[in-house]
This record gives structure tokens, sequence and C-alpha cells, in this order.
């Protein structure tokens, strides 16, 4: 009995003990609580969480126990009582951790880079590329519209269409420019004329110093009513295509650059349709023309680069004889040496002068020779005032009895004055002259214009100009005066 009675005292003993050791103190309990998480008790605390005795500690220690105590964080405060209260979300970043939030900068606010162009189109993204979309009508009224001695008047409307796009690539670069315009006369028939361009640039960035150069291009167009070229007693001017390809290969050696390239082009005459109903073939004035050049460029500094260049190319007929009993086909070559200028906001672009000669494989027609100069030059003379010069040269093909090529010279001068920044007025002159060689015609153009541009936002824009267009020939009865004025709008993305 005694020791039954025994064994059941020890047995409750060490189960009392157990529980005694499973239950948390109170000094544990307030460890634990969210109000006091990481506080240490002081030094000489109980168990009961009571200091026992007034003993100050060391100053190092009681150093070491400020570092110690970290202070509480704010419990997340619930949705619905931010809304009510923001004050809880503000006590929240400003108590909690840096480790956690991390550290709150105040917002900067950045001043906007100051816009070039403040109506120019925006654009809008479409996968990798910025695209640049428009469209302009036009109507008004041609003086001279066949462009002969004495020709007849008529109305007219112009529709006109581009598109802009340029990649946004890290690496590479793809540009293109289509645009295409089609002006309708309305008392003169004949001279309705469609213009398309398209042209396609590629860089390939094969290394740091090594880069390819492609370029794809596309035009429709007709011969200009009154040229000496143009199909007589045609319902319209036949349509002429031109398709061409080039591709280069960029190498720089330090301050050096030599660029190496070859190119193709096909040029293709539709039939002409003649008002009597019949049927005139083109076919001899079809031709390919092959070319291959060489230019090196020198840094003289990041703005000014001097280069020189020299350019080879033959051009083939389709039919090796024409319809007048010629043989066509020639071989040229041109040799120019330039500068290119790079500061974008004063003066950019390239300017060159040179040399052009041509032979011809049929004895009876004479080579054509001369000087040649080129320039597409942009300065920004003051911040409201920019001047635009181009100019090019060239011999191109004609099938003139007795010509055997065209020495063609070319200039034009753009002076844009910006009256508001939504109000620009531009005046500009320009001047062409054709030397056919192996005879005594010689044209030359004068083109002057006068335009005023009113922005009404980035998306659309009103525009009147004037032209007055002159032909002075060494051919009696040739000259001709037209006045054409015209009134638009353009509605740009």
């Amino acid at each position: 009995m005694s020791a039954g009675l025994c064994v059941l005292v020890f047995a409750g003993a060490a189960q009392a003990q157990t529980s005694a050791e499973n239950i948390p103190s109170i000094a544990d309990r307030l460890l634990d609580s969210p109000r006091v998480t990481g506080a240490v008790p002081p030094n000489g605390a109980g168990q009961t969480g009571y200091v026992s005795q007034k003993k100050k500690a060391p100053p190092k220690k009681k150093q070491a126990q400020k570092k110690s105590i970290q202070t509480p964080p704010v419990p997340p405060a619930e949705p619905n009582l931010i809304v009510r209260n923001p004050s809880l979300l503000r006590a929240q970043q400003t108590t909690a951790s840096p480790e956690i939030t991390g550290t709150i900068s105040p917002l900067r606010r950045r001043r906007p880079p100051q816009d070039d162009e403040p109506f120019g189109a925006p654009g809008f993204h479409a996968g990798t590329f910025l695209l640049r979309p428009s469209i302009e009508l036009q109507a008004g009224f041609d003086s001279n519209a066949e462009k002969v001695a004495n020709g007849k008047g008529s109305w007219f409307e112009t529709v006109q269409g581009q598109l802009q796009g340029k990649s946004e690539w890290q690496r590479h670069e793809m540009t293109f420019d289509l645009r295409g315009a089609y002006t309708a006369y309305d008392s003169v028939d004949g001279v309705d004329r469609p213009d398309v361009q398209a042209l396609v640039k590629t860089r390939l960035d094969v290394a740091a110093r090594t880069k390819i150069e492609l370029e794809s291009k596309f035009s429709l167009t007709t011969e200009n009513p009154g040229s000496p070229d143009a199909i007589a007693s045609v319902r319209r001017q036949p349509n002429v295509y031109t398709f061409g390809q080039t591709a280069a290969l960029v190498q720089h050696f330090n301050r050096f650059e030599l660029t190496a390239g070859v190119g193709i082009e096909r040029n293709v005459y539709e039939n002409a349709e003649l008002t009597n109903g019949t049927v005139t073939s083109l076919a001899d004035r079809d031709y390919n023309a092959y070319s291959a050049r060489l230019r090196g460029t020198y840094e003289w500094s990041p703005d000014v680069k001097p280069f020189v260049e020299v350019s080879m190319d033959r051009r083939e007929r389709d039919l090796p004889v024409d319809f007048s009993g010629v043989m066509r086909d020639s071989d040229g070559y041109t040799l120019r040496a330039g500068i290119t200028f790079g500061r974008k906001d004063w003066l950019y672009g390239d300017v060159s002068i040179g040399f052009s000669h041509r032979s011809y494989a049929d004895p009876s027609l004479a080579d054509v020779q001369g000087m040649i100069y080129d320039a597409s030059l942009v300065w920004l003379a003051t911040g409201l005032t920019t001047f635009k010069l181009n100019a090019a040269s060239g011999i191109d093909e004609t099938s003139v009895p007795g010509a055997s090529g065209v020495l063609r010279h070319e200039a034009k001068l753009t002076i844009e004055h910006a009256l508001r920044r939504w109000l620009v007025a531009s005046v500009s002159v320009g001047w062409l002259s054709e030397e056919y060689e192996g005879t005594s015609l010689v044209n030359d153009y004068l083109r002057t214009s006068a335009a005023l541009t009113y922005s009404l936002s980035r998306s659309l824009a009103l525009k009147g100009e004037f032209r007055n267009e002159r032909l002075f020939s060494n051919v009696a009865g040739q000259d001709y005066t037209a006045n054409i004025g015209l009134i638009g709008i353009r509605m740009q993305r």
C-alpha cells in the first residue's frame, strides 16, 4: 500500500514538473509580444520581469544594451484603414526598417528637353520602329499646265502621301521614306502626272569598326511636259520606272574611313499611247546601269571630315541599236573631293566638286565631260532663320536626235524664317541648266517660290504657295512662263 502510494506521488511530481517547463514564463511572454519584440530584460531581472535590485550596469554594457534595442515596427495596417486614415501609411513608412523598405528619395523634376520642331510630326511606335505618316491635299491654278510657249492654263488637284520610319534597335539601323503623289488637271489632257519615290537604307554593324550599308530605291514618274525628251501628241506621258540597289563596305582605320561599294540600276519606259489611238514602243530607251565607287574620308575633327571619291559606271541598252540606228551604250567615270560638316546645332551636310566624263559606243556620238558639283547643306543662322542649299550634277540619258547625253547642273537655295512658332515663311530660288552635247540646244530653267505654313497643331497645318517657272532656251520660240498658285492642308501623325 505504501509502496503504491509512493509510486503515485513520484509520477505526479514528474508530470507537474514537465507541465511547468512547457508553460512560458511572464518574461518570455513579454519578449514574444509584438510591442516589445527584440527587447532584452535589464540586468538583475528575475523570471517575473521585475527588477530585483537597483544596481546600475557598467557603462559599456549599458551602451551595448542601447544598441541592441531596436525600434519595434508598426504592424501593417489594413487597406480599408489606410483609406480612412492615410496617416497610418505615413507612420508605417517612417518607422519601418530601412533594410526592408529602402530609403525614399524626393522626386526630382527634370526640365523637359527643348523641342527643335515644336510642330513636327510626333509619330508613333509600331514594334521597334518609329513611324511618321502624313497626307496632304492641294488645289490650285497653273497658268501653263502644258509647259510650252503660250500654253493653256488649268485648275488642278494634288494628293500627296508620305510614310517615314526609323528602327530603334541597339545594333544595326534601318530607315525608309515612302512618298507618293498624283496631280490631275481639269482643263488640259495628257499632263496628269504620278510621282512615287521609295528609299530604304540599312546599316549592318558587323564589328566595332566595320559596317555594311545597303540602299534600295524605286521611283515612278514621267517625262516633264515640254521637255525635249517628252513624247508629243500622247493621251498622257508614259510612265518611267526605276529600280536600284547598292551595297557598300565601310571600314574604319583610326581616323581614316574607307568605303567600297557597287550598285545596279534598272530603267524601264512604258509604251506611249498617242491621241490617234496608236501605241509607240519605247523599248529602245530601256537600259541597265552598273557602278562601282571607292571613297576615302579623314576625320580632321568630329565636325569636319574631308573626303575624296572615284566612281565608274557602265550603261547598257536592252537594244544595242535604238530605233534611230544609234548605239547608245556608254562608259563613264567621276572624280570628286569634298567636305562633310557635322554640327547639328549650326552647320551640317556635305559639299563637293569634281569632274565627270562619259564616252559612247557609237563613233557618231561625242563624249560628254565637264565640271560637276554636289551639295546638301543646312545652316542654322539664328534660332528663327534657316538656310538650305541643295545642288546636283550629272550626265543623263537622252533620245534627242544627234545628242549623245545631257550635262545637267542644278542648285536651289531655300530660306525659312519663323514669324511665330506656328507660322513659318519660306522663299526659294532654283536654277537648272541642261546642255545637250552634240547639238546646240541649251535649256535653262529658273524657278522661284514663296510659301507660308500655319500650324494649327502637331497634326494639322495649312499651307499657301506661289511659284514662278521660266524656261530660257537658245532655240527660238521655246521659252515659256508659268505661274502657279495653290493652297493645301496637311495632316500628320
